[in-house]
């Protein structure tokens, strides 16, 4: 044989010989690390998973087929998608059959992504182009998007189109960014894999709302969290962006925020970075210093299922923005303030986004929506005692102090009188502290308030306020824990029903009229904050504020705020309202203001009100 024909023979049986899948290595991320490069990444392109630990795990299962679904739930810029990558780029190699597709929301997503990073990828490496048709040979079989191998096809595309997830089986299936798929699209995706017994699907997105099909998808998972070991005492704690003062066994991201805030849900982030720490369950404490969270990382973990019933053929994973070490605790700090001033204007959507994107938490449509009440509205309306013109209603409420003896201070009265009219819109007309009993029944008689309008906190020293509220015609309200109360209509309210003050503590009437006594009720104290939250963001009744009002009435209103908590039983978070600063007092009456706004039939919209939310909780400080 001719030197020349020998020579070609060789390069035939290369070839072929290159052709065929190498045995397997035992492990898909090594393998990947070997002959994945990356587009972008100059200095090191090959794919390195020690900077991004979380993903080696659903790698490895979807890769070599140890579980037939893998959902990743995770934060943007985690390195989600390169897990993706990783696996198509396997199974192509590695595999003799079975078509691959890849799918995204939409096909300009798609073909954006092809051309921007994936088809490079694909031609970078090697044992990818070993199998591969030349597109200079055979034309049509590598095309945007598409690429007939010998032995499979791969597909890259959008989903929006109907008859883009119909047609032949698919072994092998990446379905990105879900929470932008149309209803039903994943379920029609799965039906792609159902007629090959050794199929595989990994899906790799943020969170979303709850009850999506990608939320269903995570849930029917085993359902495991990114756990890293306590530099401390070694246990190991799945990291959380946020911290429950009444739950630290939990952990989370914590910061004082003392003297850093500058109103309307703005912050001295100077002065606010240098409190910054990562609080462990035991009560240990990191500073966001990279490496250190580099290394907790690169020793990190799933944790064990949290679904029990599972399949452990079908994981789902997820982790927080928190967990990620280069993500500055800062940042997510930042775009949390920033989502919250959003909230609390009305536009839940930056809310939402945050949630999902940072926290990896799936919201619920109707609880995460604006109930942080926008900054109050400064009229240029004097504060009068003629008040609202044409009201139908004047509020009064008051709540008794006991003061502070090593700050001088004696027991005193907050008092608050606001005007309502038929819309529910509403003004104020008098607030501030009042010294003595004398003083606090004179500011109700001067500015005409019927004593059968006035409620009186009866929390602290409640012989006296009773004592109080008999002599001088006033009803008395206690807080409860309590979310909501059973009514005579089936309905449960935030209130109690009423009784007659009297009759609660077992003294004779004192009114002639049994109209015209005291009553008395219990409230929610989490469910006249929702209330009052509601009636400062409605956009048809306006809660005025005129100009004169006190700094402590400015400052009150901001010592309250909705925060999340995590049940330590289920992990699932809650709002609850939280007191952030020293002094609540007037900002308390305008709760209770709202609550007789919403007895007495005032509340604007009524009909779309927010029910009682039987989760709710109390806030931390009465």
């Amino acid at each position: 044989m001719a030197t020349t024909d020998r020579a070609g023979a060789d390069w035939v049986v290369s070839a072929y010989r290159d052709a065929v899948p190498a045995p397997g290595t035992g492990s898909a991320v090594e393998w990947c690390e070997r002959h994945v490069a990356l587009p972008g990444s100059a200095k090191n392109p090959r794919f390195d998973s020690s900077i991004t630990p979380w993903i080696r795990e659903p790698i490895e299962m979807a890769a070599t087929g140890a579980a037939s679904t893998v959902t990743l739930i995770k934060p943007v810029q985690a390195g989600g998608s390169v897990a993706g990558e990783c696996c198509i780029c396997y199974w192509i190699a590695q595999e003799n059959s079975g078509d691959v597709q890849y799918n995204w929301p939409h096909d300009s997503k798609a073909a954006n992504r092809w051309d921007k990073r994936f088809e490079k990828i694909l031609t970078a490496c090697a044992p990818v182009m070993a199998k591969a048709p030349s597109r200079e040979r055979h034309v049509g079989r590598w095309s945007k998007g598409q690429i007939i191998f010998p032995t499979q096809n791969f597909t890259m595309q959008g989903i929006s189109a109907a008859d883009n997830l119909d047609s032949d089986s698919v072994r092998f299936m990446v379905n990105e960014e879900l929470h932008a798929w149309d209803p039903g699209r994943l379920a029609k995706a799965y039906g792609r894999t159902t007629a090959v017994w050794n199929a595989c699907v990994l899906n790799i997105s943020n969170a979303s709302s709850q009850g999506s099909q990608l939320h269903q998808a995570q849930q029917s998972g085993t359902n495991q969290e990114w756990e890293v070991p306590c530099p401390s005492c070694g246990q190991f704690h799945a990291m959380r962006s946020f911290f429950d003062r009444r739950n630290p066994q939990l952990g989370g991201l914590r910061y004082d925020a003392d003297g850093c805030r500058l109103g309307e849900g703005w912050y001295d982030y100077n002065r606010l970075e240098a409190t910054i720490h990562y609080q462990f369950p035991c009560g240990h404490t990191m500073r966001d210093i990279p490496t250190l969270r580099q290394e907790l990382a690169a020793r990190g973990r799933y944790g064990d299922p949290r679904n029990r019933g599972a399949s452990l053929t079908d994981r789902s994973y997820s982790l927080e923005a928190v967990a990620i070490p280069y993500i500055r605790w800062l940042t997510l700090i930042k775009e949390k303030h920033s989502a919250r001033r959003s909230l609390a204007d009305g536009d839940p959507e930056p809310w939402w986004r945050y949630l999902a994107e940072r926290e990896c938490r799936f919201y619920d449509v109707m609880k995460d929506r604006p109930s942080v009440a926008r900054v109050v509205a400064v009229t240029k309306t004097r504060r009068l005692r003629e008040g609202l013109e044409g009201r139908v209603a004047r509020i009064g409420a008051l709540d008794r102090q006991r003061g502070r003896t090593a700050q001088g201070e004696v027991p005193h009265w907050w008092g608050l009188i606001r005007d309502v009219d038929e819309s529910g819109s509403s003004l104020l007309v008098y607030e501030g502290r009042i010294e003595t009993d004398e003083d606090a029944v004179n500011i109700m008689r001067e500015h005409g308030v019927r004593p059968s309008s006035v409620v009186v906190d009866s929390g602290w020293n409640a012989a006296s306020v009773y004592a109080f509220c008999l002599a001088h015609g006033f009803n008395a309200i206690k807080g409860s824990s309590e979310a909501g109360f059973a009514h005579e209509d089936g309905i449960r309210k935030i209130f109690s029903r009423e009784k007659p003050l009297h009759t609660i503590i077992s003294v004779a009437p004192t009114c002639e009229d049994p109209a015209d006594e005291p009553m008395f009720w219990l409230y929610s104290k989490a469910g006249i904050r929702d209330r009052l939250s509601y009636l400062r963001a409605s956009q048809t009744a306006p809660w005025l504020v005129p100009d004169g009002c006190s700094q402590h009435y400015h400052d009150h209103m901001q010592a309250e705020e909705l925060q999340e908590r995590r049940d330590p039983a289920t992990g699932e978070l809650t709002a609850r309202w939280v007191q952030v600063k020293d002094r609540n007092d007037l900002y308390v009456l305008e709760c209770y203001v709202a609550m007789v706004i919403e007895m007495a039939g005032l509340l604007p919209g009524a009909d779309a009100a927010p029910p009682v939310q039987e989760e709710s909780a109390a806030n931390e400080r009465g």
